[in-house]
């Protein structure tokens, strides 16, 4: 696939054109990649409530992104979830839940993410807000399980982990949908109720004869930290298992990167830097070992340099977060060049990045360039 840019729907314009495409809250497809947007779709997904899509950008047509899983894996995956979900908040106590189609789909994640365990994390999913527990359960079962290729882990327990990620929220279903997309900070009851949920996750699983006990453990274990402040018995890290260790990181990364209700989604850089900021709570080991694998600042992002250049992450490598090659479009006083180059920041030690330019400084200083303009 050639290279894309992450545009809020606030900034799109007619003449844009879709990279990945746009689907329903059950799966419809609602726009299709390559698709010229028009005022009527963006106004669409306004009202639908996506809040960014991946659009292609005609100077970096060459530039390629690897997808982690495919994405009718994904879209089969958030569907199982949510199937998942609602069937356990209608079924008695000690009721199949996990059936081999669930199975199959953990299995076929694990088979992708190893085919795929040198790619870095480019891209983000495009989620409807409403849907932010099933999509978020993709994602960090994803990322988990990229970390884990790290571990040497065998196949039966990729699938562990990777059944256990897919499920860590699963005691939500008890929770008030209110509360869960409360856009105010919550009360302390409404907080002491939230806390729950990985105990009513975890009780579930327990009635389950086929679900591993390593697995319920990261539903039951996903919020605790290793230095103790976590919920919901403050154990500490030797007392945690390694699953959820790792389920935790991954967990808090995705929710700090999505779009909630409440509050905007931050960049990977900023989420980044609050988990390193809060180390002691986190398994250094596994922690390092993630971020090998994210790259703060995927191929599509616009940066400033600290000679004043301005450019677009091209390419990035693992274990080099910080040394992406970089697609030159402006010099420091401004103006753009005629043929842009690409500048290689492993072999430019005395270069930094600065920051990754806003939405609104990308729009004005470095904007996509439309199919058609004028299109309506």
């Amino acid at each position: 696939m050639s290279a894309v840019r992450k545009i809020p729907v606030s900034l799109l314009r007619p003449g844009m054109v879709l990279y990945r495409p746009v689907y329903g809250p059950d799966g419809q497809l609602w726009l299709n990649s390559g698709v010229e947007l028009k005022s009527k779709y963006i106004n669409s997904l306004w009202r639908a409530g996506i809040s960014f899509v991946f659009i292609s950008d005609p100077f970096l047509a060459d530039v390629v992104v690897r997808d982690l899983v495919s994405e009718e894996t994904r879209r089969h995956a958030v569907k199982a979830v949510k199937e998942t979900l609602q069937s356990a908040k209608l079924l008695k106590r000690n009721s199949l839940l996990l059936d081999k189609r669930f199975s199959s789909i953990v299995e076929k994640l694990v088979r992708e993410v190893l085919a795929s365990k040198d790619v870095m994390i480019n891209l983000a999913d495009i989620r409807d807000v409403d849907d932010y527990t099933f999509f978020h359960s993709v994602n960090v079962c994803v990322l988990s399980l990229l970390n884990a290729t790290d571990l040497d882990l065998s196949q039966a327990r990729m699938e562990e982990l990777g059944a256990g990620a897919l499920l860590h929220d699963l005691g939500k279903i008890w929770i008030s949908e209110v509360t869960l997309k409360k856009k105010g900070s919550l009360t302390p009851e409404e907080y002491h109720e939230v806390k729950k949920h990985p105990a009513f996750g975890f009780e579930i699983l327990n009635s389950q004869a086929k679900f591993s006990p390593n697995s319920a453990k990261v539903v039951m274990q996903h919020h605790e930290r290793c230095d103790g402040s976590g919920y919901p018995h403050n154990l500490e890290k030797d007392d945690i298992h390694s699953y959820a260790r790792l389920v935790m990181i991954v967990d808090v990364y995705d929710a700090l990167t999505s779009e909630r209700p409440y509050r905007l989604g931050m960049k990977p850089h900023q989420a980044i830097k609050i988990i390193t900021d809060c180390t002691e709570s986190y398994d250094h080991s596994l922690l390092t070992s993630f971020l090998k694998h994210i790259a703060p600042y995927p191929i599509g992002t616009p940066l400033r340099l600290s000679n004043g250049y301005l450019g677009i992450v091209i390419e990035n490598r693992k274990g080099m977060p910080l040394r992406p090659v970089i697609r030159i479009f402006k010099n420091g006083d401004g103006f753009f060049y005629q043929e842009p180059f690409d500048l290689d920041l492993l072999d430019k030690s005395n270069l930094q990045i600065v920051d990754a330019l806003s939405d609104a400084e990308s729009e004005q200083e470095l904007p996509v360039m439309t199919k058609h303009k004028g299109s309506d």
